[in-house]
């Protein structure tokens, strides 16, 4: 296994602590834990996992039952559907959207840093998102 450098390691604790204060991770906690307490999407995610684990155990036979699979597989599809409906599942998409978007962002100015003369260079002039430079 990788070891890090000590101080290496400090500041990545240290960048750490303060990504796990940011609104976008503090929001996509918050959007998980209401998702979790939300009784009709803990009902649809239930039903999801029980049907693709019946999907799983149907296609691991020897003797497929295509009509179950194929029935199965459809459930499937109308429990995503009708988890793509309910606000609690719109805003843990949204807040895991703006999180993905936030790391982005950190490892394009890693890159940036690390190797300054690439042609990917983090910043492309937009500021709305970047505190890193202090607007250009």
């Amino acid at each position: 296994m990788f070891k890090l450098h000590y101080n290496v390691y400090e500041k990545v604790e240290e960048l750490a602590k303060l990504l796990a204060q940011s609104s976008e991770y503090t929001e996509l906690q918050a959007a998980e834990d209401a998702g979790e307490k939300d009784p009709e999407l803990s009902a649809c995610v239930a039903a999801f996992i029980e049907k693709r684990q019946q999907l799983e155990n149907e296609t691991m036979k020897d003797e497929k039952d295509f009509d179950l699979i194929g029935a199965l597989t459809r459930e499937i599809d109308e429990e995503n559907d009708k988890m793509k409906t309910l606000p609690a599942y719109k805003r843990i998409l949204d807040a895991r959207s703006d999180f993905n978007a936030m790391m982005a962002a950190v490892n394009e100015v890693l890159q940036a840093v690390m190797f300054p003369d690439a042609d990917t260079a983090a910043c492309g002039g937009d500021c709305s998102r970047c505190q890193g430079c202090g607007g250009h």
